[in-house]
């Protein structure tokens, strides 16, 4: 039946659909701009900071500024730059669950002693997604997060990865 056949790409365009709608094109800079401007010092309001409106999304996804880097730019030679990540450049997740997902890339010019590569944030690959059952994040593509490591590891299973949380 070519109906059924159609249905996991029906649920991932319905799952892309409400990625695209979750971010609104706000950016969490622009968000921490319009809580400075609402919230007056003499009333007593606390204003959230980038970090916090960060925080708040933070569900499935990971992120460190000690080990993740962001690309900021790649020069007419087509040689990229990384550095420290402007957390007001992400995208600001709205809704009841928001999630951000940074989809981090391989690098092609950096790599671990153990041969894995170091991975990226492209601020056009971060993405919100909503709270659906069985929709997860893809940390790192290629590869996979890998929580004892604190990092993105391309063969998770030579690595214990998931033993810690067996025990949980």
């Amino acid at each position: 039946n070519k109906s059924v056949m159609n249905m996991p790409r029906i649920v991932a365009a319905a799952a892309f659909s409400a990625i695209i709608s979750l971010s609104n094109g706000k950016l969490i800079g622009d968000v921490a701009k319009e809580n400075l401007r609402g919230a007056g010092a003499d009333e007593g309001h606390r204003t959230l900071s980038n970090e916090d409106i960060l925080k708040n999304m933070l569900r499935k996804e990971h992120f460190s500024f000690d080990t993740d880097e962001c690309l900021i730019g790649v020069d007419v030679n087509g040689t990229a730059t990384y550095g420290r990540c402007e957390i007001r450049r992400f995208p600001y997740c709205e809704g009841d669950t928001p999630h951000i997902c940074f989809n981090r890339v391989n690098r092609q010019d950096k790599f671990w002693p153990d041969k894995n590569p170091y991975f990226y944030i492209d601020y056009k690959r971060i993405h919100c997604y909503p709270d659906i059952e069985g929709f997860t994040c893809s940390s790192c593509s290629p590869g996979r997060w890998c929580t004892p490591e604190g990092r993105c590891i391309l063969d998770e299973n030579m690595y214990s990865c998931w033993d810690d949380q067996l025990d949980s």
